[in-house]
């Protein structure tokens, strides 16, 4: 049960290897060859058997509870919208598009039990 993200510490080094994984998922995603780019992300997860993924939430809304000590997996979530004043203050170059994806824990069916 391999997951990528255990050794990272913090937020900032879980989104760069999220960003590493997705580089070249992009490609795939704008040949066709995927549908987005968290699909692809999934099944390379999948690859280590992490075939059904949920939030926390989800798990305990279905009755399972995830494994104490366990490591999320890591998707892109929804983009958010930011106000006029921070698109400006970024404007420096330093902080490419992705900075503006937040990312999205989640846990496998290989990391949850049933609740007792």
């Amino acid at each position: 049960m391999e997951n990528l993200f255990d050794s990272a510490k913090t937020i900032q080094e879980k989104r760069e290897i999220l960003k590493g994984l997705s580089k070249p998922l992009q490609q795939l995603a704008k040949e066709g060859a995927i549908s987005s780019v968290n699909d692809g992300l999934k099944e390379i997860y999948a690859q280590s058997g992490h075939t059904q993924l949920k939030t926390l939430q989800q798990w305990n809304r279905a009755g399972k509870r995830v494994v104490k000590g366990s490591h999320a997996l890591c998707l892109w979530g929804a983009p958010k919208q930011i106000d006029r004043q921070q698109q400006e203050d970024n404007q420096d170059g330093e902080n490419d598009p992705s900075e503006f994806y937040p990312i999205c824990f989640v846990f496998s069916n290989l990391q949850v039990n049933e609740k007792q």
